[in-house]
């Protein structure tokens, strides 16, 4: 089938045939579907924490492994037919098509990652609807108030801090730049909930732990209603909690020896919630600090627990959290980052460009201006580190690359040999889409040097609203640049065609 697609493509569209267009679209779609399975099976969550699959590093590995030896193959068949050798091209645009091919082959064989990471968080998004998954959260989060939950920050006591004069009043700094946390600070041993004061460990003063798929403002209306269950003795309530989140327990198959009424007796200490148990949020053989008695045959800590605080019952609390955190970061990421998109186009584009510089010159100029890009790379590098400006080395390389533009377009302007040319027309399809990211950098660098030098004189770089916006814009300007480096790239294969035909003597 292949063959017959290919032989129709010679006879009507000798293009994607030289590039081998479709075959290599096929291939690609069919790497982005075998990643998508392995990144769904990679998503697999077990809550009971027997089994955790984790094959993304295998993943990656055979991802570039196989993207390498795709690449080569590809390559060699691509290679073997050169029309610039052989015929010119029919139209003026056809040497962009061509290098168009290319990206789109390079783009579908090095965005592997991209289907991995859709199909593991498709997976893990499915578990539970979004609204089930806030439940269980909301759920996970209240109990851990009653299981070992952190302890919420006192207001600081700010006549022991020194923060109040001798007649009363409240110590402001002037500059809020200025006011750093003071080793003097003394914090409140007490809270105050509705007008009632409570030991600063007392289980009002608990925090709940936060779920992404939970705005802050949930979570302060969670927490605020169990610290009313507690404040006005609502034992019902908390009942239902505990009962609701050990059935969770239970349904995936996690460790406890928890009962709802172990766990009330313990933790539920009217009325003031400051002599209560800790629940233990962990197995004791999952912790470092145990060892195994073989005379009792089970696990002991080194040093024993506070009696007086933990009791002798635990629960999976921990797994129950990074389980159910998984499932809410999928909920909430997306699937996609800008930033990474992005880096993936200008991967494809770099890949797409080495590829098209050497179609379009020869090998023996291909190499030699790898060789003097690192050349001097290396020089500029070394002469930068020996003056001491940081910013010496992009200047180099703004002028090298403005300087090989202008000797190429005087060269094809005056309708000289090409064989001086070729390794200056591979450094410029190289280079060319770096000249607006070294100018922006350069931007933002000088404005640091400048108020470095006149701090005194002029207004602080950070405080420039230019700088502000260039600083902002980071992403607008590579996507600017993107399109203006694919829009430039046009007009420039059109002269590149013209100047295959210039002389080669």
């Amino acid at each position: 089938m292949l063959k017959d697609i290919q032989k129709q493509l010679l006879l009507k569209y000798p293009l994607p045939w030289n590039t081998k267009f479709v075959p290599m679209l096929i291939i690609g779609v069919l790497f982005h579907l075998i990643f998508f399975g392995l990144g769904y099976f990679d998503g697999t969550i077990d809550f009971s924490n027997k089994i955790n699959y984790d094959i993304s590093t295998f993943s990656m590995l055979f991802g570039v492994l196989l993207c390498i030896i795709v690449i080569i193959l590809w390559l060699v068949n691509y290679f073997k037919n050169n029309s610039l050798k052989s015929f010119y091209s029919k139209s003026r645009a056809s040497l962009f098509y061509e290098w168009a091919q290319i990206f789109v082959i390079c783009l579908l064989l090095i965005t592997f990652y991209l289907p991995f990471q859709f199909g593991k968080q498709f997976h893990q998004k499915n578990y539970f609807s979004l609204e089930e998954t806030k439940r269980r959260c909301e759920i996970i989060s209240a109990a851990d108030f009653f299981i070992d939950g952190s302890f919420a920050q006192t207001e600081i006591d700010s006549l022991a801090s020194g923060l109040i004069d001798s007649i009363g009043n409240k110590i402001v700094k002037s500059n809020e730049y200025e006011y750093e946390r003071s080793e003097n600070e003394v914090f409140n041993d007490y809270m105050i909930f509705n007008g009632k004061k409570y030991n600063q460990y007392s289980l009002l003063n608990r925090n709940n732990f936060h779920f992404t798929v939970n705005s802050t403002k949930e979570d302060s209306i969670l927490k605020l209603k169990v610290q009313n269950w507690l404040y006005t003795n609502s034992q019902q309530e908390v009942k239902n909690l505990m009962n609701t989140y050990l059935t969770i327990i239970k349904e995936h198959h996690l460790k406890t020896n928890l009962t709802p009424e172990k766990w009330f007796e313990s933790t539920y200490k009217n009325p003031d919630f400051d002599n209560f148990l800790y629940i233990k949020p962990y197995l004791i053989e999952y912790e470092a600090d145990s060892w195994y008695n073989y005379s009792d045959r089970r696990f002991q800590p080194y040093q024993d627990y506070d009696t007086g605080k933990y009791s002798k019952y635990y629960v999976q609390q921990n797994v129950l959290k990074v389980k159910y955190d998984t499932v809410s970061d999928a909920h909430t990421n997306s699937y996609f980052e800008y930033e990474m998109l992005l880096s993936f186009l200008y991967g494809a584009l770099g890949l797409s460009l080495l590829i098209f510089s050497f179609r379009v010159t020869t090998g023996k100029s291909w190499l030699i201006a790898i060789v003097t890009t690192g050349i001097l790379n290396i020089f500029y590098g070394i002469f930068s580190a020996f003056s001491g400006s940081g910013m010496l080395y992009a200047y180099l390389i703004l002028f090298t690359i403005v300087g090989i533009i202008i000797y190429f377009f005087w060269v094809y302007s005056i309708k000289k040999n090409i064989q001086l040319t070729r390794v200056i027309l591979n450094m410029i399809l190289w280079s060319f889409s770096t000249f607006i990211p070294i100018v922006y950098f350069l931007l933002i660098e000088a404005y640091r040097y400048q108020d470095y030098l006149y701090d005194s004189e002029i207004q602080k770089y950070y405080e420039n609203p230019f700088y502000i916006w260039l600083k902002d814009h980071a992403l607008e300007m590579f996507s600017v640049n993107f399109i203006v480096s694919v829009i430039a790239l046009f007009f420039l294969s059109i002269i590149i065609r013209n100047w295959k035909g210039l002389a080669e003597e």
